[in-house]
């Protein structure tokens, strides 16, 4: 749990959080955004905020139960239009989500709903009501809030899109004065790379140049391994203008880095504490998998040799439960896995390799085979 450890692990979040820091700062002055602004914004309408109240069908829903979810629907209908509260209605909508924040689905663009629901949406004036609306997903009963109700959103919205504007202007003009350049073997080599982003850390071959510094195959891995798995598969069959327009993104935010870097910017006591927690919660999620609690490897292990003896045992343990398929994998994060190759000795071993695979396959096997009634089934 030492600063500089945790730090290390965290680097990829830290990082994260300093350039939007750093992106605060450089486009404070540039971003103003004005009442008439955000009236705008709300009065063009091509997003709004919208609320809603649903009454849920499925495709396994019975006849006799969807018509009773339709009268429910218009009931709740009559009584908005009668007089009743927001609140009243919104209590009886089985959108569990939307529903704790009083029908609200936030900020909606065309092309991000149904076509149903839209056309209804995004026909109603400030602070109307739509009929009730059939979906593939029940009866809705749509609301669009006047300005005032979502003036703060709308204002949130408009300076965000400012700055987005502000941020790519600058990125572009960045890029150029540093004289980005792609090599185009990138594409191929981060191909080739991307399977083993451990043995990638390894290397260093060019993907990109800049003046002053280079993007290599290490850095890309390094970012590689906090990507959501959906993008990681994404970029790897991706084509090469894709991975490439990627490659010049990462090579951005390097840049941007390095700015970030020079002027200063710092993390507040706070944040590094919020990030510190985070740490640890990983650590225990790890702890709590593999058994390896630091107490009580300590109160069972009276000897460093004890200690040891007992973590490999609970590490067997642990393995033997993942491969039978009776507990996922915890993975330890990328930062501190690279730390701990770094740092401890280590080597595989390919005659250990070959006997783990044929235990693995002995596990999955017992594992998938349905158990003998009344007998206990043992794995060898």
């Amino acid at each position: 749990m030492d600063t500089a450890t945790v730090t290390n692990t965290m680097w990829f979040e830290r990082r994260q959080y300093l350039l939007a820091l750093f992106r605060e700062q450089l486009f404070a002055d540039q971003v103003e955004v004005t009442p008439e602004a955000v009236d705008s914004a709300y009065r063009v309408g091509e997003v709004r905020v919208l609320a809603h109240a649903l009454r849920r069908v499925t495709p396994e829903t019975t006849p006799e139960e969807k018509g009773r979810q339709l009268a429910t629907a218009l009931r709740l209908h009559d009584r908005l239009v009668s007089g009743g509260t927001w609140e009243e209605v919104n209590a009886q909508s089985e959108d569990s989500i939307a529903r704790v924040n009083n029908g609200s689905l936030g900020l909606v663009g065309r092309g991000q709903t149904v076509p149903r629901f839209e056309n209804a949406a995004f026909a109603l004036g400030p602070g109307a009501l739509s009929a009730v609306t059939e979906t593939d997903f029940g009866y809705h009963i749509i609301y669009r809030p006047t300005l005032e109700e979502v003036r703060e959103v709308f204002t949130l919205y408009v300076g965000q899109a400012k700055v987005t504007r502000v941020d790519s202007i600058y990125g572009a003009e960045l890029m150029l004065d540093r004289r980005v350049e792609v090599l185009p073997t990138a594409p191929a080599t981060i191909r080739e790379i991307a399977p083993s982003l451990e043995r990638a850390l390894e290397s260093s071959n060019v993907l990109a140049t800049y003046d002053g510094g280079r993007f290599t195959s290490d850095q890309l891995a390094r970012v590689l391994m906090y990507v959501p798995p959906e993008t990681y598969e994404q970029v790897l069959a991706a084509p090469d203008d894709q991975i490439a327009f990627f490659t010049r993104q990462l090579v951005l935010q390097e840049l941007l880095w390095q700015q970030a870097d020079s002027a200063g910017i710092a993390m507040s006591d706070s944040t590094y504490g919020l990030m510190e927690e985070q740490y640890r919660l990983g650590l225990q999620a790890l702890w709590g998998a593999t058994g390896l609690w630091p107490d009580s490897l300590a109160a069972y292990g009276p000897t460093p040799a004890a200690r040891e003896q007992l973590a490999r045992q609970q590490v067997d343990r642990y393995f033997e439960a993942v491969v039978s398929r009776r507990i996922p994998l915890q993975p330890v994060p990328p930062a501190l896995a690279e730390q701990l190759r770094e740092t401890v000795e280590w080597r595989i071993l390919p005659a250990g390799i070959d006997a783990a695979l044929q235990l693995a396959g002995r596990l999955q096997a017992a594992a998938e085979r349905p158990a003998d009634p009344g007998s206990e089934q043992n794995v060898p």
